[in-house]
């Protein structure tokens, strides 16, 4: 069943960011996936095909001195969407980060396509990645 395929996407995708199986990760997300991220700090933006949005997820790496984690909750699916309920914390520049977020994918073939982020606060995410 599609639904159900698409909810083990999302998990995973979470599996394989643990993993930092970039093999894996290439296999989920489009080549021409966009990835977009709220409001104006140093992550935001639309991160355009595979390879912008490995360098967004780097970037969170860098920037938090690998401090950054993201836990699924769960994950829901339709036939042509999932949204991940999910948590991240990390450490940066003397802040400290622990929120919810809803990431909503639309997916086409098997593969994500394009996700955008909604966090539960979003003065906390812009304080934090400013």
């Amino acid at each position: 069943m599609v639904v159900d395929a698409n909810a083990l996407l999302v998990r995973r995708l979470y599996e394989a960011s643990h993993s930092r199986d970039m093999e894996t990760l290439a296999s989920l997300i489009a080549e021409d996936a966009v990835w977009h991220v709220p409001g104006s700090t140093l992550i935001s933006g639309e991160h355009r095909g595979r390879s912008a949005i490995f360098e967004y997820f780097r970037r969170m790496g860098e920037l938090t001195g690998g401090s950054f984690h993201a836990e699924l909750i769960d994950a829901l699916a339709s036939h042509t969407q999932a949204v991940a309920v999910a948590t991240a914390t990390g450490k940066r520049a003397g802040k400290a980060y622990d929120g919810s977020y809803l990431l909503p994918m639309r997916i086409e073939e098997g593969r994500i396509v394009d996700v955008r982020l909604f966090n539960d606060d979003s003065d906390a995410f812009d304080s934090f990645w400013s």
